[in-house]
């Protein structure tokens, strides 16, 4: 785990808007599905002024309260112009990076973070924009955004 900064991170995708609750029930979880429509409707193909970068990223904004409340989750690709994007100005980030088989290293990788931020941690998150940053096949990167 490292703290970084993030300066002026523009993402644009598909999103929809859920809380853990509901993904800790296969019957209401939304983020599996969420990632299968990004594909299935060609959302990448679709996306205007896409970079360079081949990076993958899975953004949760727009938080109501805290861990136990509503947040939206976007399927996104950096793009180079903030037209319909979600942009990081300048944000630090509290990064864990895991390695394995994905999905099984992201719900890893999140019971992590969340056993982090139960326990005395020596930061506080901000509840801005977090996101999981997908680069190499079996690696996932979170950064989760404090204050």
């Amino acid at each position: 785990m490292k703290v970084s900064r993030v300066k002026n991170l523009m993402l644009s995708g598909l999103s929809v808007v859920t809380n853990n609750k509901n993904e800790m029930n296969p019957e209401t979880a939304k983020i599996l599905q969420l990632w299968s429509d990004y594909e299935e409707k060609n959302i990448y193909g679709a996306t205007f002024n896409k970079s360079n970068k081949q990076d993958m990223y899975g953004v949760y904004s727009n938080y109501v309260s805290d861990v136990n409340g509503d947040y939206t989750v976007t399927v996104a690709v950096e793009v180079t112009k903030p037209k319909n994007a979600m942009i990081i100005d300048d944000q630090r980030y509290l990064v864990f990076q895991k390695d394995g088989e994905i999905p099984d290293v992201v719900v890893d990788c999140w019971k992590e973070i969340w056993a982090y931020f139960e326990n005395e941690p020596e930061y506080e998150r901000a509840y801005k924009i977090d996101f999981e940053k997908y680069s190499k096949e079996d690696q996932i990167e979170i950064y989760i955004s404090i204050k």
